[in-house]
């Protein structure tokens, strides 16, 4: 699979992101009907696992406050309480998903951005990059 994070290509990737040495986002594409599926951990900014989404299902949703649409090409994972956009992604084809948007805390409590021009966490912005996952994780620390 081909991930495009901000400006950064990452080729032959598992769909995972690892970010500091765990496994927060993984994006999939349905083996039946082709749907954008996300799975994601949900913190805040004191580190509080708030929310977990599995293959666009909640397994838990603290005090319902995100909300996910999704058609099969796309979806979008939105804070209810601050009307922020945590993940937005489509399906731009076979095999290539695009991570358009995304801000959203890690379990060590930094700040995650994803922006057209950029892949930002903590003092690390990665932008412009391709990069060969060789079947594998993608990861930033």
């Amino acid at each position: 699979m081909e991930l495009i994070i901000g400006s950064n290509v990452i080729r032959n990737t598992s769909g995972v992101l690892n970010i500091q040495g765990e496994e927060q986002i993984f994006l999939e594409l349905g083996k039946n009907n082709q749907q954008l599926l996300l799975t994601i951990d949900v913190y805040d900014e004191n580190r509080k696992h708030i929310a977990k989404l599995r293959r666009n299902a909640w397994a838990f949703n603290e005090k319902d406050r995100f909300n996910i649409t999704t058609n099969p090409k796309s979806l979008t994972l939105i804070d209810k309480k601050t009307k922020e956009i945590l993940v937005e992604a489509r399906v731009l084809g076979v095999s290539k998903i695009e991570i358009v948007q995304g801000k959203i805390y890690t379990h060590t409590g930094q700040l995650l951005e994803i922006a057209p021009q950029y892949w930002r966490i903590g003092g690390i912005t990665l932008s412009g990059n391709n990069i060969d996952s060789c079947g594998g994780a993608v990861s930033i620390e």
